[in-house]
């Protein structure tokens, strides 16, 4: 798992280790997510290219609905069963990407905007 392209720059200038910011964003995301029965196709959006980036995880999936999965749209098990759900997840850990992000600059500019404790 890895941020889009388009959230690098964001990532990079955040004030948090990007690394730390997509695994949160993967444990946020897979908190409330299940495997739904239809195939969602991986988004084509680039992806970064910022390898150290990358979150490996393991997921408990239902068996059942990766079954299902299996039957319909790789009879033959040729494809990872990553290949099978990261169409359903990636958008979800983006999205907490994109939500950690703003959180995060929210807090710095609180920060800023605080009187010094010197200062009162």
């Amino acid at each position: 798992m890895n941020a889009l392209e388009r959230q690098e720059e964001a990532l990079i200038n955040c004030g948090v280790d990007p690394a730390h910011v997509i695994r949160a964003a993967l444990r946020r995301a897979v908190k409330t997510w299940n495997l739904g029965p239809d195939f969602v196709a991986p988004s084509e959006e680039q992806r970064s290219r910022i390898t150290e980036w990358r979150a490996r995880t393991s997921l408990a999936v239902d068996a059942v609905a990766v079954g299902a999965l299996l039957r319909t749209h790789d009879p033959l098990d040729v494809l990872s069963k990553w290949t099978l759900i990261r169409g359903q997840l990636e958008p979800r850990v983006w999205a907490e990407i994109d939500a950690l992000l703003v959180e995060i600059a929210d807090r710095s500019a609180a920060m800023q905007g605080a009187p010094d404790e010197a200062e009162t």
